[in-house]
Parts: C-alpha cells; sequence; structure tokens
C-alpha cells in the first residue's frame, strides 16, 4: 500500500525524530526510544506505522496529494510525515496514561509531551505563514480532538449518535495534514469531501477494532458502542458473550459493511484508484477475520446451548 518514496519518508523521519531529541534532550531521547520500541513490537518503528491494518494516517495526504498532481509535493509530504508521526506519538502518550492508571511508565514520559507537539506544529510553519486560513482549521480541529477525548474518558453507555460524535472522531486529528494538502494545491473546496471521508473511515476503524476487542474490553470495563449496545440488545438473562455469539457479532459484521459501502461511494468520488485499492484491501483482510471469528463464535454458542 505505502509507495516506496512514501515508505522512505516514514524511515528518515524517525531517525529525524531520534536525532533531534537525542541532540537536545539525549536523556529523554533513551527513554522515549525504549518506549518507541515497546510500541512497535518486534518490528522496525517505521514499519509500525506501515502495517496494512494501521490506520493510513500517513496515507490520507500523501492521496490526497496525489489525486491533484501527477507528483506529489515531496517538500510537504517530508513535513506533514514527520509532523504526523510526533503527532501520534503525542496523542498515544496521553492516550495510554489516560486509559489505564497504572501506566507508570507513560506518567514519567510526560515531559516528552513538549518535544512532540513542537515538532508536530512546528512544521507546519514553513509553508502556510500565520495569516494563513490553513491555521484556523488547525486550531477547530486541533481542540476538537482534546474535547472529544475528554468527553470519550466520561462516557459509561454510547449510543450510535455519541460513537459518530465523540468516540471516533478521536482520530480527527488525521485531518489536519490533508487540509493542509488541499491549501496547497489552493483548493479549500476539497477539504470538505476529504473531511466526510475520514469522519466515516475513522468510524469503521474503531468500529472494527471494538467488534474484535470486545472480550478484552469487556474483561478491562472499557466501555465501547458495541459493548453498550450488547447491554441494550442482549436478553435479560443472557451474557454478554452469548449475545455475542447469538446475533452481535452479526450485527457488528454488517454495519461494518454497510459503512464500507458507503466508503466505496465517496472514494469513487474522490477519484483516486489508490484509495479504492485500499478500500478493497481492507474489506478482504475484514472478511477474512469475520469469518475465522464466526467459526469460533458457532463452537462457543453450541457449548453455551450445552451448559445453559
Amino acid at each position: 500500500m505505502y509507495e516506496q518514496p512514501l515508505h522512505d519518508l516514514v524511515k528518515t523521519a524517525i531517525q529525524q525524530l531520534h536525532t533531534s531529541m537525542a541532540q537536545t534532550s539525549p536523556f529523554m531521547a533513551e527513554q522515549i526510544g525504549e518506549w518507541m520500541r515497546q510500541l512497535s513490537g518486534n518490528i522496525p518503528p517505521e514499519n509500525y506505522f506501515l502495517h496494512p491494518s494501521a490506520y493510513p494516517m500517513l496515507l490520507l495526504p500523501w492521496w490526497c496529494d496525489q489525486t491533484y498532481r501527477t507528483t506529489v509535493n515531496l517538500a510537504l509530504q517530508t513535513s506533514l510525515v514527520y509532523s504526523t508521526i510526533n503527532g501520534y506519538y503525542y496523542i498515544r502518550l496521553i492516550d495510554n496514561l489516560m486509559d489505564d492508571r497504572q501506566a507508570e511508565t507513560e506518567r514519567q514520559l510526560l515531559p516528552a509531551l513538549n518535544f512532540f507537539h513542537t515538532e508536530f506544529l512546528t512544521a507546519y510553519h514553513s509553508h502556510f505563514p500565520t495569516n494563513h486560513p490553513f491555521w484556523q482549521h488547525f486550531k477547530t480541529v486541533w481542540f476538537y480532538s482534546a474535547e472529544v477525548t475528554l468527553r470519550d474518558a466520561k462516557l459509561t453507555e454510547i449510543d450510535l449518535n455519541l460513537f459518530k460524535q465523540v468516540v471516533a472522531p478521536k482520530l480527527c486529528a488525521v485531518k489536519i495534514p490533508v487540509i493542509a494538502v488541499c491549501y496547497d494545491h489552493d483548493r479549500p473546496e476539497l477539504i470538505a469531501p476529504w473531511v466526510e471521508f475520514i469522519d466515516l473511515l475513522s468510524c469503521w476503524h474503531q468500529m472494527m477494532n471494538d467488534l474484535f476487542d470486545w472480550h478484552t474490553d469487556s474483561a478491562q470495563h472499557i466501555q465501547t458502542y458495541f459493548l453498550s449496545e450488547a447491554q441494550r440488545r442482549k436478553k435479560t438473562t443472557e451474557s454478554v458473550a452469548a449475545w455475542v455469539s447469538r446475533e452481535g457479532f452479526a450485527w457488528g459484521s454488517q454495519l461494518l459493511h454497510e459503512w464500507m459501502a458507503e466508503l466505496r461511494g465517496m472514494a469513487q468520488t474522490l477519484a483516486n484508484d489508490d484509495l479504492v485499492h485500499y478500500l478493497d484491501e481492507r474489506e478482504t483482510l475484514f472478511t477474512q477475520r469475520e469469518q475465522d471469528a464466526l467459526k469460533g463464535l458457532k463452537s462457543i454458542s453450541q457449548l453455551l446451548q450445552v451448559f445453559s
């Protein structure tokens, strides 16, 4: 999914992050480097961002750029990749701390937020003067990202409206580099259709995670739209697991297929073949996981019937 030039930009951005931090804050660089390695597991940090199942935060501005010119603006894309990676680590550090009260590692790394936020922000300075309309979009999206993160942490029950307005928009910061590309093309009218696509894609990704991670979320008392629906839809004496195996997983899968159909229609309007191909790949991967999960749930359902 990632063309070689974009792959190279991601690798270079990771190296630049390490180098910049090491030059100014060597002790912090050592601690953050270890944290980044833990996040990526046994793969290089750049491959963590390039994984086919990862949210395409780096691909979206790339696709937007290539849609409207024969060759992408590499100077702009270099800045966007570096900014977005720093922005991701900034948000991830906060999210890990908010999601886990025992996240002592993240608590000790909080001062690193200064570095991540500064690098995320200043990457745009060479492309847009302070009076450019881009900055109003930047503030609106960035502040909304903080707003919905705070609101999400307080939710005890989630319906479809809250899911779309609060939960999924935690990914809304990915709109910023896409908006930057639209302004680089001097085409602000392109912002609305791309933002609409990103909103629904964020819903799709979040719902897919909630669908496949429902058991872990339930065990850790993490409230999701899927688990809220389980409480609303299951029979009085029925367990969440029984509801999931009886109808819940099928319900969630159907919703994801419906959203994917909408995304396909939007992608056709945006007229980018690589974006359409990406959706094809994501639906194929999802369908494979869906079929594997349904086989397992069928066995669970049979066991529950035996012991009920």
